[in-house]
């Protein structure tokens, strides 16, 4: 097999490879509106498939790369991984999906290849035990750290895009090897540090922001609303769903707050993001008491997104929705809806600037 010295595979790839000997052409999914951990956790195992053990691969993503710096991974770091929807499955054989599991990723309505396996570090789910290859790693950092693994253990060396790729989704998922990281992660980090394109790198990091960017920031902060320790917030229709997270993101950052919660409508779903910097919470318990039977949700302990499927329904509808979601968290957080002040004290004034010559 390329990439092997010699003799059998540890496991878990010799597991993996029971499951691709039947199969000549893999395609492999990113996770839902993919973020930099699933980018580059889909370049590698493409690498792993092709080079390791000699198989046609091409990645894909359903959903949307919304973000900026996510759109500048693609662009410069994965130039040929193409939407789902654009993709002739008649090509492939099979289905393999990276940083997640059966339930978010894989559509079988739409993705009719049989899928045969998953690399993730998420809480496991109990769909993934029917799948012929699993390796769930929820005491991972970030999948780019599983598959940096695979890599080593073929002895196969990713050009400089891949590993930038797989560099930037260890720093993103762990915030800089500051959350949920071990020595797995450290060691991984290391590694690739010295593969890494720096220039590539500055240009992810530092991506050109449109104008709907600060109109949603504008909207985030200015319906913020605070609470003894949370800071809640809505924006409406979204652009595109990461900026459900990106808000939630920066919320957290507000002094004396130690979970923020943000919610968003794109395409017919509510979605939602929690953070929390609480360690004795679990945002992904928090996103799923939040949803109760209405969507469906989960995350790691600090970070842990959710959705809800509406449709086409009026605002007032929607609206109805939020709040209801709303008070769910502030009552599975023993949070005061009277206790609750919005972010911004007053509007801000508009100052007239006289530019006449």
């Amino acid at each position: 097999m390329a990439g092997m010295t010699g003799g059998s595979l540890p496991a878990p790839l010799d597991g993996l490879a029971k499951a691709v000997a039947g199969v000549d052409r893999v395609l492999v999914y990113c996770h839902m509106n993919p973020d930099p951990d699933s980018l580059g956790s889909a370049l590698a195992m493409e690498q792993v498939l092709s080079q390791g053990f000699g198989k046609t691969a091409a990645t894909c993503y359903r959903g949307i790369v919304g973000r900026a710096e996510n759109r500048r991974v693609v662009e410069l770091l994965a130039p040929r991984m193409s939407p789902a929807r654009r993709v002739d499955q008649s090509a492939y054989d099979a289905a393999f999906l990276v940083d997640a599991q059966p339930d978010f990723g894989y559509l079988p309505e739409l993705d009719k290849l049989p899928l045969i396996g998953c690399v993730d570090h998420h809480p496991w789910t109990a769909s993934t035990g029917a799948l012929p290859y699993h390796d769930v790693r929820s005491g991972y950092g970030s999948t780019c750290t599983i598959l940096v693994e695979y890599l080593r253990t073929f002895g196969l060396e990713p050009d400089a895009r891949v590993a930038t790729a797989l560099f930037y989704g260890i720093k993103t998922d762990t915030l800089d090897l500051s959350r949920r990281t071990g020595e797995r992660d450290l060691d991984a980090y290391e590694w690739l540090f010295r593969r890494v394109d720096r220039g590539l790198l500055a240009q992810v990091q530092n991506p050109p922001l449109d104008r709907a960017y600060f109109e949603e920031l504008r909207k985030g902060i200015g319906r913020a609303v605070t609470y003894r320790r949370a800071v809640l917030t809505e924006l409406g229709r979204v652009s595109y769903p990461d900026m459900v997270a990106e808000i939630a993101d920066r919320l957290l950052r507000l002094e004396g707050m130690q979970t923020s919660v943000c919610f968003g409508a794109h395409e017919g779903r509510l979605h939602v993001s929690v953070r929390t910097s609480n360690p004795d919470a679990d945002a992904g318990t928090i996103v799923r008491a939040i949803l109760g039977d209405d969507g469906v949700g989960g995350g790691h302990a600090q970070m842990a997104a959710g959705r809800v499927e509406m449709g086409d329904v009026p605002r007032e509808v929607y609206l109805a929705t939020v709040s209801r979601l709303w008070k769910r968290f502030l009552r599975h957080e023993g949070e005061s809806a009277a206790s609750g002040r919005t972010l911004l004290t007053a509007e801000v004034p508009t100052i007239r600037v006289d530019l006449a010559e």
